[in-house]
Parts: structure tokens; C-alpha cells; sequence
């Protein structure tokens, strides 16, 4: 019975969109549902239309679900289970970082297609402008190419070459019941489809004003991160290239207030208001942000993850890593990364050292905290992000090690709490070591960084998955999750990742 109501579960799910057109845009309670009888008719509901797919975000898929399955696949810490650690998925496990990732980014994805198809069916006159309705296209567009490459990335072949079947269950109509049953794609068509979003997006947003919505500067920095993670597996130079180019070309046509915060503290202090967001994910202050947060940003990271206080004698900090424990006790972001949060059951007054920049104090001091405690960011693209991307395309693409270290060196200078010194590698190993770090220190367990960049750096010739993961037999092909049991049974023309069909 659950797998027959699956079937038609992203068509017949009341999904709603919102009608404020200000950083506001999830303040205003639902105004009318996804279906034809309230199809969009005028400028205010394709605005509204469009702020219905950032709605869209608020749950544990958006949050701390994708990032801490990312983290447990790179090996640096076990929060997903042995199974994902492991990689030893198959359709028939039902792997819960699958599903809770698979059905909740096609939910969004049906926001943007109804908000794509809407506006363009819409005429110009009833738009202020080409220019607005370009843009407003253009928007939902690179939303539409955000949740297709986050599918792409879980789920499907994204390092393969372009002729390779397993590409992407690609969607750009909304589904009903006509469409539902549909063939994945091939790798190239799946990133023809997101290039032409992003492209389009990158011809016609507007230039970045608030880290809540997308930008032309968030676009130009996702393209460039979509080709470095493929690129630098195959070592793809044309690819590397272009995508130092877009990288340049954000951080120098992003106005001034997109900046490092000098004090990291304040970085997650201020959560979606601070200067070094490019694109977060916002939630609105109605008294939902505890339920809204996700799992693990809320309840998790303080209730289950991390050493539990006091530690025995002779024990170490660790917040739940595997590996590398010493590397970040080492670096002074330690202590601003990670912290003491109160389990979140109120009859639990255990505490213990985590990751307290994305799990604050946790859902129960959280809500006892005045002013509370609860802003649940995601950080999708952070200033420091694109620094080191820098410092990896130039290393990749011939610079020198001076060269290549120098926008690191300047995220560092640029934090005065804590005081980070200068690197200065003595060779092109050292270089990409410290480069591999820095993902860590700066981004880890945000946004999947670690475990992409875990795939494409190499540590005494393999991968360095291999190397955190002590030895375990490393695949490829077993880095993504399974397609969810189903998706497989309800859509017939569907095909199932390779060596994972029972």
C-alpha cells in the first residue's frame, strides 16, 4: 500500500507557494496551492510562485540530512550508519539517507518546473519589464538546476563520461499522472539540461543582493563548482579552465558587502546574515525554526553525535570523527567549529562536544535560550568556498605554488578571531594536501565539500577516500545511493544504479 501511494506521491502532495516578493518571502502564511485552478496569472504569483521553491527547502533534505550523509560517505565520521560508511547499499536496504534525500528533492523540483512553466506561459505584459521576466525565469531556472545537480550528485553517475546511461531521472515538466513513468537520462544530456539552466541564469539574474535568493554570482560560482568536482576527476584542463574564469568573475563582480567575516565566530553567530554567504538556506521567524531546522541540525548533532561530557581520563576531543581528529584539534578553528551543546530530550542533561556550528546548542537550551537560539542555516555557497576552489583550479591548471596558496593565504589573513597563519607549501604534494584541508576546516559537514573533494584529491596515488577510510576497498560507482525501491516499482522505465539492484 505505501509503495501504490508513492506512485503518484510528488503529483498529488498539496505543495504551496507563498506570495511575499521581499527577503520576507516565507513570513507570509500559503496563499493558494500547486494545481491548475490556481495556475499563475499575473506578476505577483510568478513572484510568488518562485518563492515557493525556496518554501520548499525547509526540511531535513535541504539541512543537515545531505550534508551529514556526505560526511559519512567521505569517512572522516559514521552519523549516517555502517551501511552508508561502508557503501554497501543495494534497492532492497532502503537506505534512509536515500530516500530522505530522493523524494524530497523531486518535491522541489516540482515547484520549480510549475513556476518555469507558469511564467513563460505568461505574456510580457504582464511583466514590468522582458528584463523582469527574463529574470524571474532565469531564477527559478538555477533553482531548477541546484536540485537537479544535488539529485545528480546522490544518486546517479556525475563523475562519468557523457555517453554513460546513468544519468539523471531528468524532469523539466511538472509531473502528473501522464509523466510519472519516465527513462533516466544520459550523463551528457543530464548536464546539457543543468548547463543551459545555468547558463540562461547567468545571462539574465541579477547581481547578487541577498545571500536568500540566487544570483548571477551564485550561478557563476555553481557552474564552477559543478565542473571542478567532474573535472577533477579526469583531470579535464578546458573544463578546470573555464571554471577558474567563473570563479574570477564572481568574486570580482560581487558587490563589496559579499565579503570574509574577520571574525568566524560571528560567521555562525549571524547564520544567514553573515557578509560571507553567497546563497543560504533562510527560515522564517513564525515559531517553526526548531521543526524546520532538520533532524540533525535540531535534535541530532547534540543528542547522538560527539564525545559525550566529561571525557574519561586521558580522552580527547574528537566530535564524532573517524580520522583527522588530530588535524582539526590542531587548527584553531576547532574551537569555533565545534563546542559543548545539552542533549535535546528533556529529560536528558547530558552534554556533549559537537559540531555546534551547524547544531547550535541543540533543540531543548536552544528553545530555553533568550532569545532563542535557532538560526538553522544551511550554508550552500560561503565566500571562504570560493577562495579555496580558487586556490584548487590554480594548482590544477599550471599556476605556481605560490600562486596557488595565495587565496588561501587570504581567507587566512583575512580572520582575525582566530589568527590563522600563513601557508607556504614546499611542494606541489604539500600544496594540494593543505588545499584538501582547508575544505575540511573551513566547510566541513555544510555542503557534501569534503566527501567530493575526498573523490578528486589523491593521496600516494589513489584516492583519498581510500586513505581516511583505512584501507576499505573504495568503488566509484558505490559513492552514490541507491534509486529508491519505490521509484523502481512504480516507474517501469526506470533503471537502477549498477550492482545495486537487489
Amino acid at each position: 500500500m505505501k509503495k501504490l501511494i508513492y506512485s503518484t506521491f510528488i503529483f498529488l502532495s498539496v505543495l504551496f507557494v507563498f506570495s511575499s516578493c521581499e527577503d520576507s518571502f516565507l513570513d507570509i502564511p500559503p496563499e493558494y496551492a500547486l494545481t491548475d485552478a490556481n495556475a499563475i496569472t499575473n506578476y505577483s504569483k510568478a513572484r510568488a510562485a518562485v518563492s515557493g521553491i525556496y518554501s520548499s527547502f525547509r526540511v531535513d533534505a535541504w539541512a543537515g540530512q545531505f550534508g551529514t550523509s556526505m560526511a559519512t560517505l567521505s569517512g572522516f565520521v559514521n552519523i549516517s550508519g555502517t551501511e552508508v560508511y561502508n557503501m554497501n547499499y543495494t534497492q532492497s536496504s532502503n537506505t534512509y539517507a536515500a530516500n530522505q534525500l530522493w523524494q524530497p528533492f523531486y518535491r522541489s523540483l516540482n515547484y520549480a518546473n510549475f513556476a518555469i512553466k507558469g511564467i513563460n506561459n505568461l505574456p510580457e505584459s504582464a511583466f514590468p519589464s522582458e528584463a523582469k521576466k527574463n529574470a524571474l525565469i532565469a531564477e527559478a531556472r538555477l533553482l531548477r538546476a541546484f536540485i537537479h545537480m544535488h539529485i545528480f550528485w546522490s544518486h546517479a553517475y556525475w563523475w562519468a563520461e557523457d555517453a554513460n546511461p546513468y544519468g539523471l531521472l531528468y524532469r523539466d515538466q511538472q509531473i502528473d499522472l501522464s509523466n510519472v513513468t519516465k527513462e533516466r537520462s544520459s550523463v551528457g544530456e543530464s548536464y546539457q539540461g543543468i548547463m543551459e539552466d545555468i547558463d540562461f541564469a547567468i545571462a539574465h539574474l541579477e547581481t547578487f543582493n541577498t545571500p536568500r535568493y540566487v544570483s548571477k554570482q551564485f550561478a557563476q560560482a555553481f557552474k564552477a563548482k559543478i565542473l571542478l568536482y567532474r573535472a577533477g576527476m579526469n583531470n579535464n584542463l578546458p573544463q578546470l579552465q573555464a571554471a577558474l574564469g567563473l570563479v574570477n568573475d564572481a568574486l570580482t563582480t560581487a558587490p563589496a558587502k559579499f565579503k570574509m567575516e574577520s571574525d568566524m565566530q560571528e560567521v555562525y553567530k549571524k547564520a544567514w546574515d553573515n557578509s560571507e554567504n553567497l546563497f543560504v538556506r533562510y527560515l522564517e521567524n513564525d515559531g517553526t525554526r526548531f521543526s524546520t531546522g532538520g533532524y540533525w541540525y535540531t535534535y541530532g548533532l547534540s543528542q547522538l553525535v560527539g564525545d559525550r561530557l566529561p571525557l574519561g581520563p586521558g580522552a580527547e576531543y574528537t566530535a564524532g570523527l573517524m580520522h583527522g581528529a588530530e588535524w582539526f584539534r590542531a587548527d584553531p578553528r576547532w574551537t569555533i567549529s565545534t563546542g559543548v551543546s545539552r542533549a535535546s530530550e528533556t529529560w536528558d542533561t547530558s552534554e556533549r562536544w559537537t559540531w555546534v556550528k551547524l547544531g547550535r546548542s541543540g533543540q531543548f537550551a536552544g528553545q530555553q535560550a533568550s532569545p532563542q537560539d535557532n538560526l538553522f542555516a544551511t550554508y550552500f555557497l560561503r565566500y571562504p568556498e570560493l577562495l579555496i576552489m580558487k586556490a584548487e583550479l590554480l594548482a590544477r591548471t599550471g599556476a605556481t605554488i605560490t600562486q596557488a596558496i595565495a587565496p588561501i593565504n587570504q581567507l587566512r589573513a583575512s580572520r582575525t578571531n582566530p589568527v590563522l597563519p600563513a601557508l607556504n607549501p614546499g611542494s606541489q604534494t604539500e600544496l594540494m594536501d593543505l588545499i584538501f584541508r582547508e575544505y575540511l576546516f573551513e566547510l566541513f559537514m555544510e555542503n557534501g565539500s569534503e566527501f567530493f573533494a575526498s573523490l578528486r584529491f589523491q593521496k600516494e596515488g589513489q584516492p583519498y577516500i581510500v586513505s581516511i577510510k583505512n584501507g576499505l576497498p573504495f568503488d566509484i560507482t558505490r559513492s552514490i545511493f541507491p534509486i529508491p525501491d519505490a521509484e523502481i516499482i512504480n516507474n517501469i522505465k526506470m533503471v537502477q544504479n549498477p550492482g545495486m539492484e537487489n
